[in-house]
């Protein structure tokens, strides 16, 4: 257990450059919206086991994760 010293407070809380850096607040916030876009609400696993139309499509590898990335990625290069 680490004691510190003073108290964290407004002032002296830590946040490893994320409120400095807009393209990194960006990214963390999208990350954010599109985890888990569009889960069908079963594992990987499942998916998998059924030859579910995603598992067939991303090779039986992450599936969901995968689907969400798809989705990230056709959002960010919209014009």
């Amino acid at each position: 257990l680490m004691l510190l010293e003073e108290p964290l407070t407004a002032k002296t809380k830590k946040t490893f450059g994320l409120k400095s850096d807009p393209l990194m607040s960006l990214a963390v916030l999208f990350s954010a919206l599109v985890h888990d876009v569009e889960h069908k609400g079963v594992s990987n696993r499942q998916l998998v086991l059924e030859s579910d139309e995603l598992a067939i499509l991303y090779n039986d590898q992450s599936v969901a994760e995968q689907r969400s990335l798809a989705i990230a990625f056709r959002e960010l290069m919209k014009p």
